[in-house]
Formats: C-alpha cells, structure tokens, sequence
C-alpha cells in the first residue's frame, strides 16, 4: 500500500485536532448513559444475574451511577446502539433459544428511552446459530449482523462404510447472520444467512488441550461494517481466516468476496476499523497479538502489515495464566489502538503510523480486575472503561489524547459478569 503523503497526514492531523475538541464539545452539552451487558450466573444460559444494566456516566470524572437493570435471565452477550441513539440490540448467547435444545441463540431489540435512556423490550429473533457472540448495525440502522460463534461440543455420528463402522465428530455450524430493522426499530426475520466454511482449521489434529477445542471447528466471533457500509468483516477464530461480506443496498444482500487465511493457530478474534484511514486492526486470541491490515474499500482486499505482541511476556503472565486477547478499539482520534488480555489482566496501548499502519508500543496497564473481557471509551476518548468478567467490575481509566496512556481515576462499579460496554449521548 502507498504511504500518505505529508501534505495529506499534516492536513488529517489538524483536522483530528479539530474533530476531538469539537466532540469534547458537544459530549459536556449532553446526557451521557453507559449500557452494560452480563452474563448469567449458570453456564450456557442458565440461571439469573445477567441482562443489561444502565448507568449515568459523569464523563467530567469518569464515574458511573447506577440507573436500572433490565431482563436478568438474559445470557446477554454484546450490543449495539442505532445511529440514532433510539433503539439497542442485543445477542443472548444460548443454544436453547425458547427453551428447545439445539435452536440456536437470540437476538433481541431495545427501544430507549429518549428522557431516561432506560430500555423496554420490543421483539426477539433466532439468531439462526449457536452462542450469537457479536452483534452490529449499519450505519444507516437498518440492518444488523451478527456472529454465532457455535459450541466447543462433539457430536459423535456412527457411520459404516461397507463392513466398517467408524465415529465421526461433528460440530454447530458457524455462521453469520443478518436482519432487518423496522423504523420503529423491529428486529425481521433472518433474511440472510452465511454458513462459514465447515471443517476443522488445517492441522488441528496435532494440536492438544486448548487449542484443538477451540480450532476443531469454525467460530465466528465478531463481525463489523467497514466504514463505507458496503463490507461486513467476519473473524474466525476456529478456522484462523477473516471473511470479508460485501453488502448490497438491498438490505439484505450478503455475499462472500474474500476469504483471508491468517496465521495458523493464531485465532482471529475482534477487529476494529480505523475512523478515517484504510487500516483495520485483529486482535488476536491463541497467539497474544494485535495484527494491523489494509483494507481496500473498493474491492474488500486485506493486506496484512504488521503483527505485535499484546503483552511483554508472550502466552503465559506472571500467575502462570495463558494469555488470551479479548476485545479491540481505536481511539477517536485515530492515533492509538488498544487492546485487552484475559490472564495478563491488561490493556494493550500502540501509537498508529497513520502513513504505513504500523504500530509502536506505548504501554501496558493492568485493567485493575481479573478477565478484561471488554473495554470500550466514552463518546470523547478521555476515558476507557474495562469490563473485568471474572472480579465483576467495571473500572474507569482518564485517557491522554496526545500520548495514549491511561491512568485509572479511582473510580469503579460493580457489574455481574460484564462482557460489552456502550455509550450513547443524549
């Protein structure tokens, strides 16, 4: 890919400058409300503690207040907020959706309060696939994807082929899904459905323990829209690929223009697009790395440019823990990606060359819990709040614009099993 002109990168840095104070700007003129999703306190599903809880954010500080909780047997997965701010949707990540074994997970659609920011519940759809683990919507709120990741469960099938009988394993299927949205924020039925590439991950087999459960079939993991909306961008964990969708404007077209082989057992799990340049960044799960690509908004090529560690010590943390990367953002600004660790117990910081890709090391900060699952920032970018699954918090970082490094402010909330943090402005 051809490097940025000075010219050009000087005229995208005056004008971030210029984006930043004017979002700054506007996020003290408004309501901020944080939405946080949970798990339940049973596995797959099962049992209370869980949905989606709702908080006042004082974003001159970085606290969060408490405002109400809603559908507590919800295995809430990720969300997501229409562009509009008036409706949030949600996965519930199950495969007995309806209480029928084997039918997959749920996705489900939030109408918000524009007063309150509280949520009521509008419908639910099958996700169309099992443990939906991501969920996203267009720019124009009127389609959401989202990623059923599958189980990690053999199924054993006898076959016989002739005078011999053998086992065969099979698995859920991977898939993603899309949907419809009415204007009144309905969730359709599924009109679209893509089944990713049945299989194990090449060379599976000779791999033991974690590795095998998790690469023995494919898992969607996360999906996202490109920033020209005409692109869905579907990470595989399974099968170690990233599947670019190209989108019609019919809302409901859907149709595979690339499949992207990433290193082998490195297990691409979240991406998170550049705001304004044609770099889209892979966190990834097996291999503690952050990978950085270009990406063709054109024809929805990936070109793989540079892969970094997430934390100093590689797979395993001083605890003995493995070391597993989680969740992704880029900052606002653009200048800086971030990236969480499960096991380290920490968040990644790299200074983005906007003319190359590239990245360079800035820090690493514990998140202050145990399991990052999520973090996400404020509408600004002057505060980062992580997720801590396994301590049950959700603890707020002040963020320097100019350097990329987070100082925790002191402030935390105490949040069942937290896994996506969202804001929205009112």
């Amino acid at each position: 890919m051809e490097g940025i002109s000075r010219r050009n990168f000087l005229i995208m840095g005056v004008c971030a400058m210029a984006e930043a104070g004017s979002i700054t700007a506007q996020v003290r003129k408004q309501r901020a409300y944080a939405y946080v999703s949970s798990w339940t306190s049973g596995p797959n599903g099962a049992g209370e503690g869980g949905g989606i809880h709702i908080y006042a954010a004082n974003l001159a500080d970085g606290s969060l207040s408490h405002l109400s909780s809603v559908e507590s047997g919800l295995n809430a997965g990720y969300i997501c907020i229409s562009p509009d701010g008036r409706f949030l949707y949600a996965t519930d990540e199950r495969k007995d959706y309806g209480g029928r074994p084997g039918s997959g997970g749920g996705v489900l659609s939030f109408a918000i309060d524009p007063q309150s920011g509280l949520l009521t519940r509008l419908n639910s759809r099958p996700s169309m696939g099992a443990f939906p683990a991501y969920i996203c919507i267009d720019k124009t709120g009127s389609r959401v994807v989202t990623a059923n990741h599958g189980s990690y469960d053999a199924i054993a099938q006898v076959r016989r082929d002739g005078g011999v009988v053998h086992i065969e394993n099979s698995y859920d299927d991977a898939t993603v899904s899309m949907f419809s949205v009415t204007p009144t924020g309905l969730l359709n039925p599924p009109c679209n459905v893509a089944i990713l590439e049945r299989g194990p991950a090449l060379g599976w087999e000779k791999e033991s323990g974690l590795d095998a459960v998790f690469q023995a079939s494919p898992h969607a993991h996360s999906v996202n829209f490109d920033q020209s909306n005409r692109f869905v961008l579907a990470c595989d964990k399974g099968s170690d690929h990233i599947y670019v969708y190209g989108v019609s404007g019919d809302r409901c077209g859907l149709k595979l223009v690339k499949a992207f082989a990433t290193v082998p057992g490195s297990a691409p799990r979240h991406s998170a697009f550049h705001p304004r340049l044609p770099y889209v960044f892979v966190v990834n799960e097996l291999k503690p790395s952050l990978t950085s690509f270009a990406f063709d908004a054109t024809t929805g090529d990936l070109k793989a440019i540079q892969t970094v560690s997430t934390v100093a010590n590689d797979a395993i943390d001083r605890g003995g823990k493995r070391s597993m990367p989680a969740d992704i953002r880029v900052h606002p600004n653009g200048r800086f990606v971030y990236a969480s660790t499960r096991g380290n117990n920490t968040i990644a910081i790299f200074r983005i060359d906007e003319t190359t890709g590239r990245m360079t090391p800035v820090d690493e900060v514990p998140t202050l819990g145990e399991t990052p699952r999520a973090f996400n920032f404020d509408p600004s970018g002057r505060f980062i709040f992580a997720g801590n699954q396994d301590s049950n918090t959700v603890v707020s970082f002040a963020v320097d614009p100019e350097g990329g490094r987070m100082t925790a402010t002191g402030t935390k909330v105490e949040v069942p099993r937290p896994v996506c943090i969202k804001f929205l402005l009112i």
